[in-house]
């Protein structure tokens, strides 16, 4: 689950190697907490316009705890506040639906950022 939360953070930041996740237990034992800390910079980009790229990543995170048997808790550490939501369960059905909105979101993201950095490129040569 922290690799996965790596990979889609990493790809969507401007300082991948600012990227750290923290994983520990909660205090009744039932789920797991994965902290993700980013660079200053990029915590708006982990957030993404109405919080929707974070969404995204929770609900990811959500669907494979639960394929898994297992809950998780993700949080972003935004100087020194950090976001909570539970990853509760539900019917397959709205898993599945969630699983294909949250993938085409982050994909999105994914894509913008590359595009960004390939203009970015182009004008670096000229």
């Amino acid at each position: 689950m922290k690799q996965l939360i790596e990979y889609i953070v990493s790809n969507i930041v401007n300082h991948p190697e600012s990227v750290v996740i923290t994983e520990e237990k909660t205090e009744d034992g039932e789920a797991t907490k994965y902290l993700i800390k980013v660079d200053p910079e990029d915590v708006g980009r982990v957030i993404g316009k109405q919080g929707k790229v974070i969404k995204s990543i929770r609900q990811i995170v959500r669907i494979a705890a639960i394929q898994k048997g297992t809950r998780a808790i993700v949080d972003l550490l935004d100087d020194g506040i950090v976001a909570e939501i539970e990853a509760p369960t539900e019917d397959k059905e709205d898993i599945k639906e969630e699983k294909k909105e949250a993938l085409e979101e982050v994909a999105e993201e994914v894509e913008d950022k590359k595009a960004e950095k390939e203009t970015d490129e182009e004008k670096s040569e000229d």
